[in-house]
């Protein structure tokens, strides 16, 4: 397990707590539920403990897999959440059929543009005919990420590796800008149905409030 594996697996629990009672992400969460039928395959990808994603889904009657790197949070999915989880890094993770909905919240961002944009493609293309997917991130805005920082790429849409404030300590993230997120997701052919932005202050006092984009986007019948 590589160091940044090893973070997450030691935060587990404090990470949870920190982040568990987000309104934003559990409203997206739910607007997802109403687009799903009940019973449907759906995949949490980076699924930590499985609250409050994963709980909401299964708690809707669907039909939950999750995966994530770290196996003490996989391990606390498996035992409180009704489901299949199972430890695999989600740039390695090949699906298996076909998916109703692909929940990646917050677990892309420490994954390069290539890395993402190599995973992302192939979860789209594992998408049913009106599936969903459902992306949460923390936006490149202006006051986050300078105008002149090296990790923009070319069109100014993407910041990659760029240090943001993570439970007290640098992270290299990954940050489309608002625009930027929804215009990748229509490049995978899919269609903008849901979006908020707001901000979050996570119950820790190692973390500032945050700036939070969900979408949701749907591939057409």
């Amino acid at each position: 397990m590589d160091g940044e594996n090893e973070m997450w697996d030691e935060l587990n629990i404090e990470y949870e707590n920190a982040y568990q009672d987000n309104p934003f992400k559990k409203a997206c969460v739910a607007k997802a539920i109403t687009l799903l039928q009940p019973g449907a395959r759906v995949l949490d990808v980076g699924c930590g403990t499985g609250i409050p994603v994963a709980k909401m889904l299964a708690e809707a009657g669907l039909d939950v897999e999750g995966t994530d790197v770290a196996p003490n949070m996989v391990s606390l999915a498996q035992r409180r959440i009704k489901g299949t989880f199972r430890v695999v890094d989600m740039v390695d993770y090949k699906p298996t059929g076909t998916y109703a909905g692909v929940f990646v919240i917050y677990s892309q961002l420490g994954l390069s543009y290539s890395a993402f944009n190599t995973t992302a493609t192939r979860l789209a293309r594992a998408l049913d005919p009106g599936g969903i997917m459902v992306i949460g991130q923390s936006p490149a805005d202006p006051e986050k990420v300078p105008a002149d920082a090296p990790e923009w790429d070319d069109t100014k849409s993407y910041v990659s590796g760029f240090n943001l404030p993570f439970m007290g300590e640098p992270f290299a993230t990954l940050m489309f800008t608002r625009e930027g997120q929804k215009s990748y997701l229509r490049s995978l052919g899919l269609e903008i149905v849901y979006e908020t932005v707001d901000v979050f202050q996570p119950q820790s006092a190692k973390a500032h409030a945050e700036t939070q984009q969900y979408v949701i986007a749907q591939r057409p019948l």
